[in-house]
């Protein structure tokens, strides 16, 4: 069997090496190579192989550097999809350190691909780091018995890539007491004798900050609030749940946005016309309308036992700035949701809560941020803990504590911050990708996953 590289339209100017054919030197199956034809064949025979050419090319300080192939892939008999078997990725060198391996480098990039039946699409483009004058393109292959044409290759010299911005705020408005009422007053009363005038009381609340937003933040793009505000401690669900779209919260929600040209996400008790509850959290776009609901999927005890259902999936929402998902409180502390979210294309997390622990808000939420490298909105209702924005390497970019107060930044969702080592040697890895590029999802598939027996 051979795997086969055809390699033309190459853009930038080689540097002094030609293209090398490389065996893992460990492989107890050596792949074969062979150059001609402006090709370049590998035959892996077995899932115990792996191999590569390489070749280094010359690169522009600060500019852009896009690389791009086709690979027509065709595996052996009985094996499975590829995935990540079949990569292209660049090590980008320091000039002070040279272009050889074994040499501290500037950082290692693995292409993104999209698949389209056997067909695999490499597609990315980079900003050349530091005084980077040498990159080296890598083609790997590894661990299955299979045949793979790459046609189409282009490295070229382009303008760096732009920054993708994103004004994000959370709001935070405090949970307060039913008795409290819109004016400010204590009604002196346990307050759920009117359910309607304690959730028209909640949402004054969350208007209020919607109002101090606005009025300090210029042209937000989204804002997230807290879990179930409106009604939180309601002793009458089945009168205070709102329809979605339809209830009280959900009109505030597209009333601001349609004015202030914002998406905004809230979360609701949601009452469906089945007669079915949900802990919901919808998000309305520029224009007022609905984009998306997404029901919270893994239940307290006091919900499930209280008759909410739950959800059956783990939404992503396509906004015009990106793409976004949702986890709601309890779902975060299971890092498998997180991820899922991650592989199904999430660049950025609203993660609505009521309230945690704190080494939770120290612990828990940076790590979340650290598993899937996209930054999280973290909404709670409670005083004593810190609304605001953990980024994409598990930081705390802004918190605030101020009732009715907000925290806010601009995200760059093309941003890429990396890590030194990981798995890519002695220089600055992405996380990211190397997370996805280097899973082993049919490993994952075959796992039980439910409580084991003792």
């Amino acid at each position: 069997m051979k795997l086969m590289i055809a390699l033309v339209g190459l853009a930038l100017g080689a540097v002094a090496d030609e293209w090398t054919f490389e065996n893992a030197k460990l492989s107890p199956d050596p792949a074969t190579g062979r150059a001609a034809d402006g090709r370049l064949e590998i035959s892996l025979p077995s899932k115990r192989a792996c191999a590569w050419w390489e070749k280094a090319f010359a690169v522009t300080p600060g500019k852009g550097a896009r690389f791009v192939a086709t690979a027509e892939i065709a595996l052996g008999p009985g094996e499975a999809a590829p995935y990540n078997d079949v990569m292209m990725f660049v090590t980008w060198y320091d000039p002070a350190k040279g272009n050889k391996k074994g040499v501290k480098f500037y950082q290692r990039d693995f292409m993104r691909y999209t698949d389209k039946g056997t067909l695999r699409t490499f597609d990315d483009t980079f900003v050349v780091p530091g005084d980077c004058n040498t990159v080296r393109v890598e083609f790997i292959a590894k661990w299955h018995r299979m045949d793979v044409t790459i046609r189409d290759v282009r490295v070229e010299t382009v303008d760096a890539p732009r920054p993708r911005k994103v004004r994000c705020v959370v709001g935070n408005p405090h949970e307060k007491n039913a008795n409290w009422r819109e004016d400010g007053t204590d009604t002196g009363k346990k307050g759920w004798e009117d359910p309607e005038a304690v959730v028209r009381s909640r949402l004054k609340q969350i208007e209020n900050c919607l109002t101090n937003i606005f009025a300090h933040v210029e042209k937000p793009d989204i804002i997230l609030f807290s879990e179930v505000f409106a009604d939180t401690g309601t002793p009458c669900p089945e009168r205070t749940a709102e329809r979605i779209p339809g209830g009280p919260s959900f009109a505030l929600a597209a009333r601001y946005a349609a004015k202030y040209r914002c998406y905004v996400a809230m979360n609701v008790r949601e009452r469906t016309d089945e007669g079915t509850f949900h802990n919901s959290t919808f998000i309305v776009d520029r224009a007022g309308k609905h984009v998306g609901t997404y029901r919270k999927v893994t239940l307290t005890s006091g919900e499930y036992m209280a008759g909410i259902l739950p959800g059956d999936d783990f939404g992503v929402f396509d906004l015009d700035f990106g793409r976004v998902g949702c986890l709601t409180c309890w779902d975060h502390w299971f890092s498998e949701t997180a991820k899922y979210l991650r592989r199904k294309g999430a660049e950025l997390l609203l993660f609505p809560l009521a309230g945690c622990a704190p080494d939770h808000v120290d612990l828990t939420f940076p790590a979340r941020g650290i598993d899937i490298g996209i930054p999280t909105l973290v909404a709670m209702r409670q005083g004593h803990l810190p609304n605001g924005i953990v980024d994409r390497d598990g930081t705390w970019l802004v918190k605030t504590f101020e009732d009715g107060g907000f925290a806010w930044a601009d995200l760059d969702l093309n941003e890429r911050k990396r890590t030194f080592w990981l798995s890519v040697g002695p220089g600055a890895g992405d996380p990211y990708e190397l997370y996805l590029d280097e899973s082993r999802p049919e490993l994952y598939e075959r796992q039980d996953l439910r409580r084991p027996r003792r």
